[in-house]
């Protein structure tokens, strides 16, 4: 993960350079002299450009795996129950937007996985050794073959995570979000648990000490 913010970070930085340099270069394509046997060249901000894409962009995009298709045309996925991404590695994180009634399923071990604004989306994988989120989402299901310390529900409506016996230590973080169950396996089946929505806080005298609310019915 440390070594995809380093390179998000350099990418940004690189991003920044390129617009002051777009910004103060005035000259006329004619007095670049020439270029890579062009008369009159490219402007410099051009041949920034070029170097970025084919440089930290390109490493990103390596490192990187998006579902809906790629960065730049973002396309969605409907519909689509034979989605798998079956050669994955440590470093890559996968990022799945706007698929509507999909399912995908990922094998291996990847460093994290990020579904945004989907709907009636499943996801099944093996391993994650960062963190699972769910952002502005609706309806989503999700099943854990292996191990993975930390799932994040963020306003999100509807969500179901079936755990493995490895990773009942996984700890679920939630806020702004209904809907939420957590689904414990026990003798060959699974026992659902909801996650509170409620909380009601009190003052002990020196803090505030927050718990979940029992609603009464």
């Amino acid at each position: 993960m440390a070594d995809m913010e380093e390179l998000v970070q350099r990418l940004e930085r690189a991003v920044s350079r390129l617009e002051v340099l777009s910004a103060e270069s005035h000259r006329r394509p004619g007095d670049c002299g020439e270029v890579n046997g062009v008369i009159g060249g490219v402007a410099p901000s051009v041949e920034a450009f070029d170097k970025l894409m084919n440089g930290m962009v390109a490493e990103f995009l390596k490192n990187s795996r998006i579902l809906a298709g790629d960065v730049e045309t973002h396309e969605y996925q409907e519909d689509r129950n034979d989605l798998v991404i079956s050669e994955t590695e440590l470093k890559q994180v996968a990022y799945i937007f706007k698929c509507d009634k999909s399912t995908l399923q990922i094998k291996g071990k990847v460093n994290s996985i990020t579904i945004d604004n989907c709907k009636k989306f499943a996801l099944v994988f093996d391993n994650v050794v960062g963190i699972v989120e769910v952002i502005n989402s609706k309806d989503i299901q999700i099943q854990v073959m292996g191990r993975v310390p930390t799932i994040s529900i963020n306003k999100t409506e509807g969500c179901h995570i079936y755990l493995s016996e490895d990773a009942l230590d996984c700890e679920i973080v939630s806020a702004k979000s209904s809907e939420m169950n957590i689904l414990i396996p026990q003798d060959g089946d699974y026992r659902e648990f909801p996650v509170p929505e409620q909380f009601k806080t009190a003052w002990d005298g020196s803090k505030l000490v927050t718990e979940p609310a029992e609603i009464m019915g």
